[in-house]
Order: structure tokens, then sequence, then C-alpha cells
């Protein structure tokens, strides 16, 4: 009888030793998942700020481009007022008939 007791106290014993294996491999196994994930997050940030950082520097690049297109478009519209005569004497024919005809 001590020998059925030896023995199953001997599987007992290598029951107790699987489950410890068992639970150091899932915890060996938590740390790397939690490792990989940790550095796929950083990876995804590092390559998230430069995309966005391109797309900030493109957007800026052409926001001053359309700035500097309308203001030299202002400048030539004024210019080109500028360059006009002016016919005062038109003007004011056209003014008196206006003002006589609503009188």
């Amino acid at each position: 009888m001590s020998e059925e007791v030896d023995t199953i106290q001997h599987l007992l014993d290598v029951e107790h030793e699987a489950a410890e294996v068992m639970l150091a491999a899932q915890v060996q196994a938590d740390e790397k998942i939690a490792a990989a994930r940790a550095l796929a997050e950083k990876q995804f940030k590092e390559e998230y700020a430069a995309i966005a950082s391109a797309i900030e520097g493109s957007e800026k690049k052409a926001m001053e481009d359309i700035a500097a297109k309308h203001q030299e478009q202002i400048l030539s519209y004024k210019s080109s007022l500028d360059s006009l005569e002016q016919d005062k004497k038109a003007m004011c024919g056209l003014l008196e008939k206006l003002l006589l005809e609503q009188v």
C-alpha cells in the first residue's frame, strides 16, 4: 500500500510541477506580448508623427503659395486700376443726368 501512496504522491508532484511550468510559460508569453505591443505602439506613434508633420508642412507651403498668389493678383488689379485714365468730364455728365432725372 505504501508503494501505491508513493506512486500517487509522485503523480501529484508531477502534476503540480506541470502547473507551475504552465503558469511560468503563460507569464512569459504575457510579458512578450506586452513588450511587442509597446514596441508596435511606439513605432506607430513615430510614423504617425512623421506623416502628420509632412502633411502639415505641405499644407503650410500650399497656404503660403496661395497667399502669395492672392497678393500678387491684388497688386496686379490695383496696378491695372491705377493705370486707367479717369474721364472726369463723362462722370460729371453721367451724375448730372442721373440726378436731374430723379428730381
